[in-house]
């Protein structure tokens, strides 16, 4: 027989309950209702000391980035700008998608100071991660630290931006998505194999 992990149970509840409903709109009794946890009896404040907490606590797995989800290390093996760009640009894509389902609750998080200062970690860490990838890179490779930062955002910018409007549900029909990857792809390549 399977034991049933009540702790995981709550977390799961309470992910749908607040991407569906927010913070504000989901109460404890709900959470142990859709876990199915006998309502009052101590279950829930046995795993979470508060709503707060178990909210931070899936802030954390929502926000960050699941370990794996971006291989820098595994770029290496292709040893092509332009296909590594195309690797890069489809780990952001499935880390999109993961999150699409937790916008609200992504939104929600954002207005906290702590869940503010998890995403600057995040966004810091990724940061660091993606300008080491361009300084390895022949237009990279003797540039200053702002100068390097400015353009790894140049290079991942516009495939961002792509991602937040599709995630966003705004209609992007106009855009072929292989094709954009292409072409962004491509682009960058030639820049950032160029060194001149």
């Amino acid at each position: 027989m399977k034991r049933v992990n009540t702790k995981d149970n709550i977390k799961t509840a309470a992910l749908g309950l607040f991407a569906e409903h927010g913070f504000s709109g989901t109460s404890i009794a709900a959470i142990e209702a859709a876990a199915g946890l006998a309502p009052r009896a101590g279950a829930f404040y046995r795993h979470f000391k508060s709503k707060e907490s178990l909210f931070e606590e899936l802030a954390q797995e929502t926000i960050t980035e699941t370990p794996g989800e971006f291989d820098f290390e595994g770029l290496q093996a292709y040893t092509n700008t332009r296909v590594e760009l195309i690797a890069l640009a489809r780990q952001f894509e499935t880390a999109s998608d993961r999150q699409r389902p937790y916008l609200r609750l992504i939104e929600e998080v954002r207005l906290t100071p702590s869940g503010q200062a998890l995403e600057a970690q995040a966004n810091d860490a990724m940061l660091h991660a993606l300008m080491e990838w361009v300084a390895a890179k022949p237009a990279g490779t003797h540039l200053e630290p702002a100068k390097l930062a400015a353009l790894t955002m140049n290079v991942f910018g516009g495939w961002l931006f792509y991602l937040s409007k599709r995630q966003q549900g705004v209609s992007l029909e106009a855009i072929d998505r292989d094709l954009m990857l292409e072409a962004w792809a491509a682009h960058w390549a030639i820049v950032l194999d160029d060194g001149t």
